[in-house]
C-alpha cells in the first residue's frame, strides 16, 4: 500500500503523462490531415470490435453480461 507521499507523487505522475499525451495528440491533428487521422481511427476501433467479437465467438465473453453493464453505466 502506498503511503500518502507515494500517492500524491503517483497522481502528480499520472497528471503529467496526461497532460504530456493530450498535447501529443493535439500535435498531431493539427499537423496531420483529417482523412489520415479519422482513418486511424477507424482502424483502430474496427480492431477492438473484431477482437471483442473474436472472444464472444470462444466464450470468452457473456454478451448478455456486457450488455447488463453497459446499460447499467449509461443509466448513472
Amino acid at each position: 500500500m502506498l503511503n500518502s507521499n507515494e500517492r500524491d507523487e503517483s497522481q502528480r505522475e499520472n497528471i503529467e503523462q496526461r497532460r504530456a499525451f493530450i498535447k501529443q495528440w493535439a500535435e498531431y491533428v493539427r499537423t496531420h490531415d483529417d482523412v489520415e487521422w479519422s482513418r486511424q481511427q477507424n482502424k483502430l476501433i474496427n480492431s477492438q470490435l473484431r477482437s471483442a467479437n473474436a472472444a464472444a465467438e470462444q466464450g470468452d465473453t457473456d454478451p448478455v453480461r456486457f450488455l447488463e453493464a453497459t446499460d447499467r453505466l449509461r443509466d448513472r
